[in-house]
């Protein structure tokens, strides 16, 4: 048995906000001892706790949770396990960070009392009260491609920016129930909910992956795809990867792209899919990535997935 759990590929993104002193020399130890079990995945670690989404065998990150545990007193993470028939990953990647994700340097949820969290279970039953303010968390063009039924959107751009649409959105006296892809970004914002004077404040723990995999080939809650910041793309309700077309321009999922993610791009710039326009650098830069995509597949290689394009907001919201 032993033997067969250490071969079978997995793939586990983890948070946990823990107090971590030292964090250069935790780096390079997180480093070293990630390269030996042949991890791959980004690794984010700031003096409020560690975030991270790796891919490997199983029996070598289970090797990895003890040491952690063991080293660092990280000992109770968010986690959300899946099987994958690949890591979707092509490198690793350790960092510091001012945060696990990118909020409010202030405000530390290891610190100070946050929402309650909601197994799969307790939060389905929640869905069904029709006083609860549910939010979704996410950027908008996560919220996009697959959300819970009912959900407001409060069509950020980034996280940070969550805080002001919370002030003139919503209801200090009303439960709020707030959910994102694994959990960390609505622990965090659900602590700054508190401080700022709601009552009732809950959070899906293990976020979105953790519901799915709860209810996978069931009926749910849950319309359409889950984006993942990985070379998989989006997962959708029975946790299968879509890995459709994103953006080599804005670096999203549209549905309207060819599949080497070429955005329809007019002479002066401007994108027909989200109207960004591009500068005559950045419009040769895009194209040359995606020569270099079409190259790779001719090859039959892997090329640098969502994992690099997307990599400003996978560093904020790996879990």
């Amino acid at each position: 048995m032993a033997h067969t759990i250490r071969k079978m590929t997995e793939l586990i993104s983890a948070y946990q906000f823990v107090s971590l002193p030292q964090l250069p020399l935790m780096r390079e130890r997180l480093l070293a001892r990630a390269r030996r079990l042949r991890l791959k995945g980004t690794v984010l670690i700031a003096s409020e706790g560690i975030n991270f989404s790796l891919g490997g065998l199983s029996g070598d990150l289970e090797a990895w949770l003890s040491w952690l545990a063991d080293e660092y007193g990280i000992s109770d993470p968010v986690i959300n396990r899946l099987p994958v028939d690949a890591v979707p990953f092509l490198r690793l990647k350790v960092r510091i960070r001012p945060e696990i994700i990118t909020f409010d340097e202030g405000l530390n949820p290891g610190l100070v009392r946050t929402g309650q969290a909601l197994q799969p279970e307790e939060w389905q039953r929640l869905l069904d009260d029709d006083s609860v303010q549910l939010v979704d968390t996410r950027n908008d063009y996560e919220f996009r491609i697959g959300s819970f039924r009912d959900a407001v959107n409060p069509a950020i751009d980034s996280f940070t920016e969550f805080a002001d649409w919370a002030r003139h959105n919503l209801d200090r006296d009303k439960p709020v129930a707030m959910f994102c892809t694994g959990g960390v970004r609505c622990e965090k914002a659900s602590a700054w909910l508190l401080t700022e004077g709601y009552r009732q404040v809950f959070h899906l723990r293990g976020g979105i992956l953790a519901y799915l995999q709860r209810y996978a080939g069931q009926p749910s809650s849950w319309q359409g795809e889950c984006f993942v910041f990985d070379d998989r793309v989006s997962l959708d309700g029975n946790l299968r990867p879509s890995r459709r077309p994103v953006c080599a321009g804005c670096r999203h999922p549209h549905d309207d792209l060819p599949d080497n993610g070429m955005p329809p791009v007019a002479e002066n710039g401007d994108c027909a899919l989200c109207g960004r326009r591009f500068e005559p650098a950045r419009l040769a830069g895009i194209r040359e990535r995606v020569r270099q995509i079409a190259l790779a597949r001719q090859r039959g290689d892997s090329h640098l997935g969502p994992q690099g394009q997307h990599q400003k907001d996978h560093e904020s919201s790996t879990a």
